[in-house]
């Protein structure tokens, strides 16, 4: 099982943006897919969170590879401040802090 948790800071005008983006991806795409545990997506005052689980590591480079995500993430970052999200990677012991 590996959980992602992903966090940015929403830039303010672009918010209401954001959070179809978020929508659009957690209830019509990510959550369907093969191999997904749960993908849900939050707003915490300034700060954007999504927690997804992934049964394997093959099934989240999948999800990556999806036309959506190719799609929907890039407009994603235009909301964000300086296009980063800060991702926390969790696979059994093991936890890997990235930036994308």
């Amino acid at each position: 099982m590996i959980t992602a948790i992903v966090k940015a800071e929403i830039l303010p005008a672009k918010l209401d943006q954001l959070c179809e983006i978020a929508n659009i991806l957690q209830y019509n795409y990510a959550a369907k897919e093969e191999g997904c545990v749960r993908y849900e997506s939050f707003i915490d005052g300034n700060t954007f969170i999504t927690i997804e689980m992934w049964e394997n590591q093959q099934v989240l480079d999948i999800h990556l590879q999806q036309e959506h995500v190719k799609t929907y993430v890039p407009q994603m970052k235009e909301c964000i401040v300086n296009g980063i999200f800060h991702v926390t990677f969790i696979k059994s012991d093991d936890i890997t802090h990235i930036t994308i």
